[in-house]
């Protein structure tokens, strides 16, 4: 069977979306036992379900907490999520809380894996073609050497040939150019790593405007430029459904010509929301650490859970060492 730790008080809007998240999911996954971990009085609805049991914390960690909050908050529900899953009663972890936090807590207390130097957080986006992309990483790290980046590269590539099952991923590198001679001096020597890396299929350098554009499969980054990468294309395209919203109300053509694609542009919005995705992956642990959008519903902490269980199923971790520990051979 297998078993995931929820941190269930994490996130903006509390316990009652992962209340929510975990009823619904454990009625459709039987096989499956969940590890809840929060304050009892929040959780009373999961009390006598089968196949829930729940782990008491008394701490709530903030979603504007960090390294120090981790180490003095280890009755935290997060923390005890992440402990229950290093010490294996739990195969992989689950929260919605604040991401400095929650991989603050992975790296103190849980195992990463073996020759891995920096993990790294990793989104999937939206492409134009429907297939989507992986990039990495968006947030864990501010800097990266090349040979971290080349990990990442590594895992990023092992990570959708198990999860999408795409066997030979395209893997680019996040750049100002598409020279090989592009960027600075970490760029130039990842480009040549990556070049020289016969277990990856390496398609060269990708600009920021290209990154919907589905010519990748995964999008190699530092996690500054990915999260600045990612908060922009968020930003832009909540703006742009507001802009299109008020000139389609702005006028009685407007309104008419808006009933007509209102299916298409509900489309458009789907595909460019966070809780159909549901989580975010930190690669580079010995087991699954699934980071949910911090404003999640119910049905994005759903989907982050669907993702966990599905990452444990397909043995996703196993396949990324044994293709790092392929490349330390190489």
């Amino acid at each position: 069977m297998i078993k995931l730790a929820i941190d269930a008080m994490s996130g903006d809007l509390g316990a009652p979306i992962a209340v929510e998240a975990c009823k619904e999911f454990i009625k459709e996954n039987k096989d499956v036992k969940l590890f809840v971990t929060g304050r009892e009085e929040a959780l009373a609805e999961l009390k006598g379900i089968d196949n829930i049991e729940i782990v008491p914390a008394k701490d709530i960690m903030g979603m504007a907490e960090g390294i120090m909050a981790v180490r003095r908050k280890k009755d935290s529900s997060m923390v005890k999520a992440v402990i229950l899953t290093n010490d294996d009663q739990a195969d992989a972890v689950v929260s919605c809380g604040s991401t400095g936090a929650f991989y603050t807590a992975a790296m103190l207390f849980m195992k990463r894996i073996e020759g891995v130097e920096k993990c790294a957080l990793l989104a999937s986006i939206p492409t134009i073609n429907g297939k989507g992309v992986i990039m990495l990483d968006v947030g864990a790290n501010v800097e990266n050497s090349p040979e971290q980046l080349t990990q990442f590269a590594i895992m990023g590539s092992c990570y959708v040939t198990s999860v999408k099952n795409i066997q030979y991923p395209r893997v680019a590198l996040l750049n100002i150019g598409t020279e090989d001679k592009k960027g600075d001096e970490v760029h130039k020597e990842t480009y040549k790593l990556l070049n020289e890396l016969e277990k990856i299929q390496f398609v060269g350098n990708i600009e920021g405007r290209e990154i919907l554009s589905g010519e990748a499969d995964v999008i190699v980054t530092d996690g500054f430029s990915g999260n600045i990468a990612l908060k922009t294309m968020e930003g832009t395209a909540k703006t742009f459904m507001t802009l299109l919203s008020q000139s389609l109300k702005g006028s009685t053509s407007g309104k008419i010509g808006g009933l007509f694609a209102k299916k298409s542009l509900y489309s458009m919005k789907d595909k460019f929301d966070y809780k159909s995705v549901g989580g975010a992956f930190m690669a580079g642990f010995e087991k699954p650490v699934i980071k949910a959008h911090g404003a999640s519903d119910a049905t994005a902490f759903l989907n982050a859970m669907k993702l966990a269980k599905s990452m444990v199923k397909d043995k996703s971790i196993e396949k990324m060492k044994a293709g790092l520990l392929k490349d330390e051979t190489n």
